[in-house]
């Protein structure tokens, strides 16, 4: 599964937190983000951004991993 389709089908993850540790600097990052996931807008996901999604999800949901029941 790619990291597009992660962020496009997880309803657990997100969106919003994701999109605001990808581009700090866009007060509207969360619908920035929407738009090229959802290819509107005249935006598409690129590799770059799927590098910095993936790096949002590591820090916000990475030590998920770690975790053990004792």
């Amino acid at each position: 599964m790619t990291v597009e389709e992660y962020l496009k089908t997880n309803k657990a993850v997100s969106v919003s937190e994701v999109a605001k540790l990808m581009f700090p600097n866009n007060k509207t990052a969360a619908l920035y983000l929407t738009n090229k996931l959802n290819g509107t807008a005249k935006r598409s996901f690129t590799k770059k951004d799927a590098e910095k999604a993936l790096g949002a999800l590591k820090t916000l949901y990475g030590s998920i991993s770690d975790l053990t029941i004792e």
